[in-house]
C-alpha cells in the first residue's frame, strides 16, 4: 500500500472510532429512556486466583499466577515459598506453583485449587507440594476493565452521583437481587430502576438499597441495567464508560443448574463454614458472579473473619473486576491495618495497591509514604523487578511535589 493510502486508510479509521463515541455517548444520555445496549456488554470472565492487574504487583511483575488458596488451617501449618521463603499462612492465602505446604507439630491443612479440586495435608513432619495445576493470566476481556492495550480507564466513584454498587459489571444467580448506591449528600429521595430483556420496573426509595421484588422476573441470560436518580438532580448514568460496561445479566438456566449442583457439593464437604464460603465465593468468581461473591467474603469480615488476605481479595474484586476504587480503597486500608509482620506480602500488596489509588486520586504525600513502605517491603521480599519500577515511580511523584 502507498503512504497516501495508508494515510487515508488511517484518518477513515479515526473518524469511525470517533463516530462510536460519541454514538456511545448519545446511547448514555439516553439511559433513562432506552435499554441501554452499550451497558450490556458482558461476555464470559475467566477469574482465576491471582494478584490484582490494576496495579501491577509483585507476582505481576516476575509473571507468576496463583493456582490455589488456602481455605482451611488447622495448628501448625507453614508454607515454603519456591524462593525458600517461610510463612504463616491463613485462611484466603494465595498459593504458587512449586510452593510447599508443611505440618511440622501436626498441623492440617486444606487447598482449595483454581480447578475446584481440593488436597489437604496433615500429620507430623509432614511435606507436599502444590499439586495444584498451573494456571494461565487471564485474558484481557470487557468484563477485565484494565488491560495494558486499554491504557489507564479507572475513575475515582464521583460521590456527587448515586453511582451503582450492586449489581454492576457481573451475573447473577439470584434473580431477586440486592440493590446498591452510593449516597449522595443532600439527597433525601431515589428514583431506582432497571431495564432489560422483559423489564422495565421502576420505583422510589428512600434509602440507598432496596431488594429487587421480582414482579417483573429477569430473565435467564437477559441483559440488564440498574439506574438510580437522585432528587439532587444527579444520576449513575453520569459515571463514565469504561470497557465492560455497567450493567448485569442473570445466568442462563443451564449454567445456573450447574453452579447450583456444585455449590451443593460444597455445602455437603466437612469443612468450616469459613472454608465453605471461601470455596463457595472462589466458585462464584470463576463463573463470573462476581457480586455474589464479593457478598459472601463481606459475609465473612461481618462474621469476626478479619484476615489480611479477605480484605485484599475483597479490594481485588472491588478495584480490578466491579471498577469502584472507593470500595477498594476501603478494604486496602483494612488489609494494611491488620496485617502484622508474619503478613509481609500481604501488607506489601496492600500498601502498593492503597499507595497507587492515592496517587491518581488522592494524597500525594500518602501515596510516596505507602509506596515507600511498599518498595521496602518487596525488597524484603526479594522482588527487585517490582523495586526498580516502585522508586522510579517516587522519583517522578517527588519530582511532581516540587513543581
Amino acid at each position: 500500500m502507498i503512504p497516501s493510502a495508508r494515510k487515508q486508510e488511517a484518518e477513515g479509521r479515526r473518524q469511525k472510532a470517533g463516530g462510536r463515541r460519541q454514538e456511545a455517548e448519545g446511547r448514555r444520555q439516553e439511559a433513562g429512556s432506552s435499554l441501554l445496549p452499550v451497558a450490556y456488554c458482558l461476555l464470559p470472565i475467566a477469574y482465576c486466583l491471582l494478584p490484582s492487574a490494576f496495579l501491577q504487583t509483585a507476582v505481576a511483575a516476575s509473571l507468576k499466577v496463583a493456582n490455589g488458596q488456602i481455605i482451611q488451617i488447622k495448628g501448625d501449618v507453614q508454607l515454603k515459598r519456591s524462593d525458600g521463603r517461610i510463612i504463616l499462612p491463613q485462611a484466603g492465602t494465595k498459593i504458587y506453583p512449586q510452593d510447599q505446604l508443611l505440618t511440622p507439630n501436626g498441623g492440617e491443612v486444606l487447598v482449595q485449587c483454581n480447578d475446584l479440586s481440593t488436597f489437604s495435608v496433615e500429620g507430623y513432619g509432614e511435606k507436599r507440594l502444590n499439586d495444584c495445576a498451573s494456571a494461565k493470566p487471564p485474558e484481557c476481556t470487557p468484563g477485565v476493565y484494565k488491560c495494558p492495550h486499554r491504557g489507564e480507564v479507572m475513575a475515582w466513584n464521583d460521590s456527587a452521583i448515586p453511582y451503582i454498587i450492586s449489581p454492576r459489571r457481573t451475573k447473577l444467580l439470584n434473580a431477586q437481587p440486592r440493590l446498591r448506591w452510593n449516597r449522595v449528600s443532600g439527597a433525601t429521595n431515589y428514583t431506582v430502576s432497571i431495564k432489560g430483556e422483559g423489564v422495565d420496573w421502576k420505583t422510589q426509595v428512600k434509602d440507598t438499597q432496596i431488594v429487587y421484588p421480582g414482579e417483573q422476573p429477569l430473565q435467564p441470560g437477559g441483559q440488564y441495567l440498574l439506574i438510580v436518580r437522585a432528587d439532587t438532580g444527579t444520576s449513575s448514568v453520569e459515571e463514565p464508560i469504561i470497557p465492560g460496561g455497567l450493567g448485569f445479566s442473570l445466568l442462563e438456566a443451564t449454567e445456573a443448574q450447574v453452579v447450583e449442583s456444585q455449590a451443593a457439593a460444597i455445602a455437603q464437604e466437612p469443612w468450616t463454614e469459613e472454608a465453605k464460603t471461601l470455596a463457595l465465593a472462589h466458585l462464584y468468581l470463576k463463573e463470573g458472579l462476581t457480586v455474589e461473591a464479593v457478598e459472601m467474603l463481606e459475609d465473612l469480615v461481618n462474621r469476626g473473619i478479619k484476615t489480611a488476605p479477605i480484605y485484599n481479595r475483597i479490594g481485588e474484586i472491588y478495584g480490578n473486576f466491579l471498577a469502584l476504587a472507593t470500595q477498594a480503597k476501603n478494604y486496602y486500608t483494612q488489609a494494611v491495618e491488620v496485617a502484622d509482620s508474619n503478613d509481609i506480602e500481604e501488607q506489601t500488596v496492600a500498601q502498593d495497591r492503597l499507595g497507587q489509588i492515592e496517587a491518581k486520586f488522592g494524597d500525594q504525600n500518602e501515596a510516596i509514604r505507602l509506596l515507600t513502605l511498599a518498595r521496602d517491603g518487596y525488597q524484603l521480599l526479594g522482588d527487585t523487578e517490582r523495586v526498580r519500577k516502585l522508586e522510579k515511580q517516587l522519583r517522578e511523584l517527588t519530582r511532581e511535589g516540587k513543581e
